[in-house]
């Protein structure tokens, strides 16, 4: 018989019980969350032998392995920790290693690397990077957060970019390692995938699980000359697809009626009871990178040369007149490229070959070389300020 006082202590160890369940339930939920992989981990056993194998034969004294599957049956991702490094290690089910990457320090990765970020990325947090040591393809990989929203971003040996991913998450506070992701050839796309892609040429594609588990493959192709990015799930869904710019930036001038904050702020500070006579933007690819401003202070004419963030430019070009800007994008040919540019091309592409490109100016003064190069059959999109220092180059 149950007597109130062993029903109320019955209750408490009941509702105690409940608690730190429901606390280790939120733990796990929050974990998992953060870390969608976590729940991807796989017990040793569960791994095929010749994977485990081959991951301790190349770190025999490894502090902590972690396996997880990154195509059923097939690939699996192996996350080392050692006194010394961390590196996630792709294997075949046959024990073949198909990738090795090792944990990096920013200042580390390719001065191409960090121009792209900065300039694509401003402001972003930084979380990990890693080279490729081991494989078909070497290159490097950045995990970032940028406006609220996880970024993987994929690069080649050259720096140059090759792919973004959005959604993947490592584990917090910057501990890594990075989410499991591997480049795959053709030949290992399952064969619903294969046939989504069909009459295509394939380029390049990137195996990835969501946070949901379920794979996902980014693949590059291209038809008639036209590449797309394309993301397809297991079963040969399209998930999402987009056509690769490959054209020249899209420079655009717009008269300004209403002045931004921050340059009438400045005006203020520096052109002190100014009477507006023009302001102009300069937009690359629908992005406003400069502002053109006329105005009369007292009897003076002043014209002022600003970037994004309405700071002066450097060395401003002088021109005749108080007029707004003028506006020309011309073709670029092999004979226009700046000794700094071929210098630049001569160095990280060696045996490069010009295909086609463009330039855009503004009063005569060059503000951007946009160029497309073949090295070995590849081909890369590189862009150039105007005096011929590197901005950014894409893999196409």
């Amino acid at each position: 018989m149950i007597t109130e006082s062993n029903s109320f202590n019955m209750k408490t160890k009941i509702s105690l019980i409940a608690l730190v369940s429901v606390l280790a339930l939120s733990a796990c939920t929050k974990d998992q969350n953060v870390d969608p992989q976590n729940k991807e981990t796989l017990a040793l056993q569960d791994v095929p032998v010749l994977v485990t194998q081959a991951v301790n034969t190349v770190y025999p004294k490894a502090a902590t392995i972690d396996y997880s599957s990154l195509q059923s049956n097939a690939i699996y991702v192996a996350n080392v920790t050692t006194a010394t490094t961390e590196a996630q290690v792709v294997v075949s089910n046959k024990g073949v290693i198909k990738e090795e990457a090792i944990k990096i320090a920013k200042a580390d990765l390719p001065a191409a690397v960090l121009t792209y970020l900065d300039s694509n990325f401003p402001g972003a947090t930084f979380e990990h990077a890693s080279k490729k040591t081991k494989g078909d393809k070497l290159g490097y990989r950045v995990e970032l957060i940028f406006n609220n929203e996880h970024y993987s971003v994929f690069f080649d040996a050259t720096g140059a970019f090759l792919h973004q991913i959005t959604g993947l998450q490592g584990k917090p506070g910057k501990k890594g390692p990075a989410p499991a992701a591997t480049e795959i050839a053709l030949a290992d796309l399952p064969a619903a995938v294969k046939s989504t892609i069909s009459g295509y040429t394939f380029k390049r594609a990137i195996l990835v699980k969501d946070p949901n588990g379920i794979e996902v493959y980014h693949i590059r192709i291209e038809k008639v000359g036209v590449p797309y990015d394309l993301a397809i799930d297991v079963t040969g869904k399209i998930l999402k697809t987009k056509e690769v710019n490959v054209k020249a930036p899209d420079f655009t001038k717009i008269e300004l009626k209403t002045l931004p904050a921050g340059l009438t702020a400045f005006l203020n500070a520096n052109a002190t009871g100014f009477t507006l006579d023009y302001a102009v933007a300069i937009a690359k690819d629908s992005i406003i990178v400069e502002y053109h401003v006329g105005v009369t202070v007292g009897t003076v004419k002043k014209e002022f040369h600003l970037d994004a963030k309405f700071q002066p430019m450097p060395n401003p070009q002088a021109k005749a007149g108080h007029t707004p800007p003028s506006l020309t994008i011309k073709e670029l040919k092999v004979t226009d490229l700046t000794a700094a540019i071929k210098s630049y091309l001569d160095t990280n592409y060696a045996g490069w070959v010009f295909v086609k490109g463009a330039i855009a100016s503004v009063d005569a003064t060059i503000i951007d070389f946009h160029l497309m190069i073949e090295v070995s059959s590849k081909k890369y999109i590189i862009e150039f300020d105007g005096n011929g220092a590197f901005k950014k180059a894409i893999a196409l």
